[in-house]
């Protein structure tokens, strides 16, 4: 069964089903199946799904993140009410939302919940932490590596968004997730994605994989 351990091919992931991907290495978060294989980036459809989140009105990813991150770790290490612990998930999503100038007007962060809790997630003792339910939807991912900040972060949404136009795939405008696989202890191979909300969303029919999404590749 673990022949590939011993030196035999890893059994590939098949990416036209719902699964868990690579860049989540071991730890729980969102399934998604993929849809298309696109230059630059992937279709993916995602399932419903819940989450902890904690958001901003004022500042933006580079001076807020600490906060954010800090509130939904203590949240998960026992801030809630039952005091229950929970494993930490992946990616740590932040959605941006951007102004007319494309400037930040507000984000939001949120941390997966496990399996265990989506269905009944403790209740926050932090009234900045609160739960919200995601329907499943059909986004566009792209990834990149390093250390990403801000500047990172914009400078492969915009690299998105100019694949979708080339495309012309319609997305949601003046918002994006910035989507961080990695702790900060890990040094290489980091793994960190920006994703676009899919405008409109595609029809029951369109989502089921295409030939060429469900045989090819995935970039994880």
């Amino acid at each position: 069964m673990l022949n590939w351990l011993k030196g035999g091919e890893k059994p590939k992931v098949d990416t036209s089903e719902f699964h868990i991907p690579e860049s989540y290495r071991g730890s729980e978060g969102p399934r998604y199946k993929v849809l298309e294989c696109k230059d630059g980036y992937e279709v993916r459809l995602y399932e419903d799904s819940h989450w902890v989140k904690t958001r901003f009105e004022d500042g933006n990813l580079e001076n807020c993140s600490s906060t954010g991150f800090w509130r939904l770790f203590n949240y998960i290490r026992g801030e809630n009410e039952g005091e229950k612990k929970m494993a930490m998930t992946v990616p740590v999503h932040s959605q941006v939302e951007l102004d007319n100038e494309g400037k930040c007007k507000a984000f939001t962060m949120s941390f997966y919940t496990p399996a265990e809790f989506q269905a009944t997630p403790p209740v926050p003792k932090d009234k900045a932490v609160f739960h919200e339910k995601v329907d499943g939807c059909v986004m566009y991912a792209s990834s990149f590596g390093g250390f990403a900040k801000d500047k990172d972060w914009r400078e492969n949404e915009k690299k998105l968004t100019e694949a979708l136009e080339r495309d012309g795939k319609g997305y949601v405008k003046n918002m994006y997730i910035a989507a961080g696989h990695d702790p900060p202890f890990r040094l290489f191979g980091r793994h960190n994605e920006v994703l676009l909300v899919a405008d409109p969303q595609p029809s029951l029919a369109e989502k089921e994989p295409t030939k060429d999404g469900a045989s090819g590749e995935s970039t994880e």
